[in-house]
């Protein structure tokens, strides 16, 4: 298989698969690299002789396992992500200990970062930057920081939470690794998903370095955090709320939708609760509520800025109920 910017772990698979005796497995790849998925399918069965099956659904991380899918295969091999915390709380889904199916496949970059991290320098205005990446990069890290070191930048790589694997990994809605004493980050990755997080919830300055296109961009957490006060204040006069419940194993939160509920109820809100699996803007259209609130992963609400309804995470729903301070949305 041609593919050369990720170790996708081929032998160690075939290993596994022989290891297992496994005659079916499943492949969950993120939307960006299900494009690579048919061939890595077609190797991994001529190699081994087993039925492969692709996942068409999403893969956002840890907390988006196929679990169908999971239930059909022997072993379920799932791209891209770690093993953190919201996998290995789920509840299982299967008699056996189903943990022990799901094989995690982290896609390490095979691309170099020096370069871009030397662009990024000179954007730097201190002395001082943290340093985090995504999960792909994270290896890179200390290499990142000597190219900073010579540039005469002391980088910072901070511990996270232990929802996080490694020292300066940052998750889609997880920047525990970024709060260090330093007033800006550089991030190590592709796209604006992570760096916009970073910005918003640490409310530094961010320079993001794309180590694939060697493109650099800066992101400031005024703006992003001025679109979530908007959505905030769309929702002061509402009479009824929509409460949102993921039942993705690792998003559920079942017991703090149920207790959001309640509040609502309380402060004289029709409140109602509503499941989903995906969370999308067409299938909220027929709910008749004022606002939604997300309890499912805290990142969903900013995909809704430019809905009709707000939709709010749960932080800023407490700010419309009285129970939070418009200060205190972010420590």
């Amino acid at each position: 298989m041609e593919h050369r910017a990720y170790e996708f772990e081929l032998e160690r698979i075939k290993a596994l698969i022989r290891e297992r005796g496994a005659r079916r497995v499943g492949l969950q790849l993120p939307e960006g690299l299900k494009t690579v998925a048919p061939a890595l399918a077609a190797e991994i069965s001529s190699a081994t002789g087993v039925d492969v099956i692709l996942s068409g659904n999403s893969c956002y991380g840890a907390c988006d396992l196929d679990e169908k899918l999971e239930g059909l295969v022997d072993l379920l091999f799932h791209f891209g992500h770690t093993d953190t915390f919201s996998f290995k709380k789920r509840k299982p889904v299967l008699k056996e200990q189903i943990e022990e199916k799901v094989v995690f496949i982290e896609l390490r970059s095979t691309v170099d970062v020096k370069p871009v991290v030397e662009r990024a320098a000179a954007e730097l205005t201190g002395d001082c930057v943290g340093l985090v990446a995504t999960v792909q990069h994270v290896h890179a890290l200390a290499e990142a920081k000597d190219v900073l070191a010579r540039a005469g930048k002391d980088a910072v790589i901070g511990t996270g939470a232990d929802t996080v694997k490694y020292d300066g990994q940052v998750l889609g809605c997880e920047f525990s690794s970024a709060r260090v004493p330093c007033a800006e980050i550089l991030f190590i990755g592709s796209g604006s998903f992570h760096p916009k997080g970073i910005a918003l919830y640490t409310g530094k300055r961010i320079i993001a370095a794309d180590p694939f296109t060697c493109t650099i961009n800066v992101f400031e957490p005024e703006e992003l955090r001025k679109k979530r006060h908007i959505a905030i204040a769309r929702a002061l006069d509402a009479k009824s709320v929509g409460i949102l419940i993921s039942t993705k194993s690792g998003q559920i939160s079942l017991s703090e939708a149920i207790a959001l509920q309640r509040k609502a109820v309380a402060k004289g809100l029709d409140a109602y609760l509503i499941a989903l699996d995906e969370i999308t803007e067409d299938r909220l259209l027929g709910f008749n509520v004022d606002v939604f609130v997300n309890t499912a992963c805290p990142r969903v609400a900013e995909d809704f800025v430019q809905f009709k309804k707000p939709v709010l995470a749960i932080n800023e729903f407490e700010v419309v109920l009285g129970e939070r301070s418009w200060d205190e949305l972010w420590p």
